[in-house]
């Protein structure tokens, strides 16, 4: 019998990139506080100059409650401010898109007898006198984003530690969606005045997740993603900051701490009815990377089930763990032991997706020829398996091919033989089709020139 050994070297066949679909999209947390959309009027008599802090409970569908007076420089001008701030039409305050209930307390400015204007409570209104920062919250009150940026720019040239100016220009980012930039910005005014908390929070955490959502990050990158999510987590201690900061963990491979914070996540989002799947993906994604990378096999398989519930049609969660498997299997090959490569290939198979299995059963049968005694039956099933899944998978024919081979070399029918060509020609064209199988190539290009040389059968 002609041995062949270089026919029945091990290949090191690397997991081809499964096709992993578009993460889902993280959660929108957005808060926009509410508008005023017409300014109200009052028939109640001006005191004198003064600010009066007026509070208003908008609801979703605009309509209004006017509910205290928070503050006032002039009591004389109080009735005059609870009558402006009642007769105004408002603009409900959004968050991820939707309409929420939001108690708003505009500033009401009175100059003499009669008002001056209006301020936002994070800085933006409409004012009948005044430049610089005033006319910077204009036009952030009035969506002119780009003008507010090229504003602060503009004044920060002159003063450039200026907390309000900072603090104006990140708001002009975050709602130009540069969180990035809103989040150096805020971080350079230091101490975040009441007014700018919530998107300041909300700055710090889209930031956080942008960075550590990178494919190759920077170390650079992320330990600023850990940076801005620590802010954001002394900010807002809810759910959308401790997310990003789960994020800004994983991404620097803090895979204890970052299975924490997001089982933390979890809970509170799974235990909100209203949570959509689109958000609940986002998080049990999040959740699998953190299990994964803390090695937590267990609890990874617990949430890939999950995710499948989740949305049955996507496949990322079982090739995910079947890249895994497949790795720890490769390891456990190259230390020749054999029976625990085996297992885990199978493991990966058992999740039941197609592509996952095809290169689990190719690499099933590598292993088989990789033992000192090849058993070409099993090295064939092994194929034939992943060619039942994917009949033009080039390693699968190569793999049948070779086990082919083997059986004519013990049994000398020449229709094996021929078989045999038949596969590795159809592997070879597969292989080169491909271009990324070089290694492949030459294997089956080496078994096709012995089995060629064998018998004396015409290439």
């Amino acid at each position: 019998m002609i041995r062949i050994a270089a026919l029945g070297a091990v290949l090191s066949l690397a997991l081809a990139a499964l096709p992993t679909p578009a993460r889902s999209q993280y959660y929108k947390t957005e808060t926009i506080p509410p508008k005023i959309v017409k300014l109200g009027t009052h028939t109640s008599a001006v005191a004198g100059t003064g600010k009066v802090r007026v509070q208003v409970l908008v609801k979703p569908d605009g309509s209004h409650v006017v509910t205290r007076i928070i503050s006032s420089t002039n009591h004389g001008d109080d009735a005059a401010a609870r009558e402006i701030a009642q007769t105004s039409t408002y603009r409900p305050a959004m968050r991820g898109g939707k309409p929420i209930i939001y108690f708003y307390d505009p500033i009401f400015r009175f100059n003499g007898r009669s008002v001056a204007g209006y301020q936002g409570p994070s800085g933006s209104g409409s004012r009948g006198t005044g430049g610089g920062g005033g006319s910077i919250d204009a036009m952030l009150r009035s969506g002119r984003y780009n003008d507010a940026k090229s504003a602060a720019q503009s004044a920060l040239a002159t003063r450039p530690n200026d907390s309000q100016l900072l603090q104006q220009l990140a708001a002009a980012d975050y709602y130009l969606h540069d969180y990035e930039g809103a989040a150096d910005a805020f971080s350079r005014a230091g101490a975040i005045s009441h007014v700018y908390l919530t998107v300041a929070a909300s700055a710090f955490a889209n930031a956080a997740v942008r960075l550590g959502s990178e494919q190759n990050p920077s170390a650079a990158d992320t330990a600023r993603s850990l940076q801005y999510a620590r802010r954001a987590v002394q900010l807002d201690h809810g759910t959308n900051s401790r997310f990003a900061l789960g994020v800004a963990q994983l991404a620097n491979k803090q895979y204890a701490d970052a299975l924490a914070t997001l089982q933390v996540v979890h809970a509170a989002v799974f235990a909100n009815a209203r949570t959509d799947t689109a958000t609940r993906y986002g998080v049990d994604q999040r959740l699998l990377a953190a299990y994964i990378g803390a090695n937590d096999m267990s609890g990874a398989q617990g949430i890939s089930t999950e995710m499948r519930r989740l949305e049955p049609s996507n496949n990322y969660p079982t090739q995910e763990l079947g890249s895994i498997y497949i790795n720890q299997g490769n390891d456990a090959l190259a230390a020749k032991n054999y029976t625990q490569a085996l297992a885990l290939y199978q493991r990966a198979v058992a999740l039941g997706d197609a592509t996952v299995s095809v290169a689990a059963y190719d690499r099933s049968a590598n292993v088989i020829l990789a033992e000192p005694h090849p058993d070409p039956v099993q090295v064939k099933s092994y194929a034939d398996e992943a060619l039942a899944l994917n009949p033009n998978d080039a390693a699968a024919n190569y793999f049948d091919g070779v086990a082919l081979f083997y059986q004519y070399q013990s049994q000398h029918t020449p229709n094996l033989k021929q078989q045999s060509l038949t596969y590795l020609n159809k592997a070879d064209s597969l292989a080169k089709a491909a271009g990324n199988q070089q290694q492949l190539v030459q294997a089956i290009e080496n078994a096709i020139r012995q089995v060629n040389a064998a018998g004396g059968i015409a290439p």
